[in-house]
């Protein structure tokens, strides 16, 4: 019996320093598994934090009125329901231009009945996207210095009839340095556009002292050829 109590105390005086070794092993994994999470956390807090700092692209400012400085309010049509119609510029500016499908039917039997009395009718510019109407009145407001004088010129994002695929800026392919200019009225093009656009089912959209006080464009016609097209414009025509 003496010689088991002796065995026991000497194992008792292992087995306790062993323990306490044990469990302050366990203590010290707990702490540095704690400070780690807590790391990761703050980490993961700050990426979060300066990934929603990072910039991002301004957004299209598209007011809600009916009308803007004279311009009315058009929603921008589905793109992928556009049927391109030409192609305009060369090079890395050369662009695809296309209309609403009904627009541009009408728009290739008047680009070749053109052609038969020798008038070469180029499109410049269709369907026209909010964001690229955003780039142009930006620019406009540049150039003019305030909003409303490039409102004149240009319409606001928004507001642009060619938002709606049936609106088709022309020029005469005989004199290309009169694109989007007065000067279109002096060409061969503009005098038979203003004969025949609208057996066609075009007019010009901006005529001289029109009442919505834009400035005239005589290179910008609409296509209201069709009840859709008669709808989409039926505030315009009503005046």
């Amino acid at each position: 019996m003496k010689y088991l109590r002796g065995y026991f105390r000497r194992f008792k005086t292992i087995l306790v320093p062993l323990i306490i070794i044990f469990v302050l092993a366990i203590a010290a994994g707990l702490l540095t598994h704690y400070f780690l999470l807590e790391s990761t956390t703050n980490d993961s807090s700050e990426t979060a934090t300066e990934e929603n700092q990072l910039p991002t692209e301004t957004p299209i400012e598209i007011g809600d009125r009916e009308s803007l400085y004279g311009h009315f309010h058009y929603p921008e049509a589905e793109p992928d329901v556009m049927t391109v119609i030409s192609s305009y510029g060369t090079g890395e500016y050369q662009r695809f231009e296309s209309l609403h499908p009904e627009a541009a039917k009408e728009l290739m039997k008047m680009i070749y009945a053109a052609r038969q009395d020798s008038i070469w009718l180029v499109p410049v510019s269709g369907f026209r996207t909010l964001k690229a109407q955003k780039q142009l009145f930006e620019a406009q407001v540049k150039r003019r210095g305030s909003e409303e004088n490039a409102a004149k010129v240009s319409a606001p994002p928004g507001y642009s009839e060619h938002h709606t695929g049936y609106a088709i800026d022309l020029t005469d392919g005989n004199f290309p340095n009169r694109d989007i200019t007065r000067e279109f009225e002096n060409t061969p093009a503009y005098q038979w556009l203003k004969m025949n656009a609208q057996n066609f089912g075009f007019e010009l959209s901006f005529p001289q002292n029109n009442p919505q006080g834009i400035s005239y464009e005589p290179w910008h016609w609409r296509y209201i050829g069709s009840p859709e097209a008669q709808k989409t414009f039926a505030e315009r025509i009503a005046q």
